[in-house]
């Protein structure tokens, strides 16, 4: 028996996300250059051809797996939606931040190579600057409602930690305090830590 059109598009939404997953686990392991589509489509239990049906690089397997990333901010930003108080709504991003941080280790350790190899910079740059006009505009909106002085300076300075603790906890890993760092981000963002922050 023939399978249906939503069969057919649920098969490949799956072979598709098997091709990401598997380039995100070997492009963090073995680095963007020294992962070939062979070894994608060998990782995923795929031929070569099938890979390539889907993607027509390994750039574009990047590119995706990069828009993911920006999609599930997307995700995150409807459930903001739902929350009224402005100081729940820093509190949810902080956690959503920290649980991104902590259960997405490969795609980190991705991001942070790829800061480093010039040839593909432009990448992860694109995707900073798209991740940034997303939640530096929230952040700074939640930081005017909630009265803190310098609202864009602040949120600068909010990611700019987040960025520099995903960093650290890329590198120290079970010996990064992960725990501390969050119930410290979550106590100076916090009704009575604004109030502080505005002295």
């Amino acid at each position: 028996m023939p399978r249906t059109k939503e069969q057919n598009k649920e098969i490949r939404n799956k072979t598709r996300q098997l091709i990401l997953d598997s380039s995100l686990k070997l492009f963090a392991n073995k680095g963007f250059h020294g992962t070939s589509i062979s070894d994608i489509a060998k990782a995923a239990g795929i031929s070569k051809g099938l890979a390539y049906n889907y993607f027509v690089s390994k750039e574009k397997i990047l590119n995706a797996i990069f828009e993911e990333a920006l999609n599930s901010g997307n995700f995150l930003q409807d459930q903001l939606n739902n929350i009224d108080d402005p100081y729940d709504k820093i509190a949810f991003i902080i956690q959503a931040m920290f649980d991104y941080m902590k259960n997405e280790e490969e795609f980190w350790r991705l991001y942070f190579a790829m800061s480093l190899q010039p040839e593909i910079f432009e990448t992860s740059q694109t995707v900073n600057i798209k991740f940034a006009q997303i939640y530096l505009k929230i952040i700074e909106k939640l930081f005017k409602e909630v009265g803190i002085k310098e609202p864009m300076s602040e949120a600068r300075l909010f990611f700019a930690g987040l960025d520099g603790l995903g960093l650290q906890c890329f590198f120290y890993r079970d010996k990064f305090p992960f725990e501390k760092m969050k119930k410290y981000y979550m106590k100076r963002y916090s009704r009575e830590g604004i109030k502080k922050l505005n002295m």
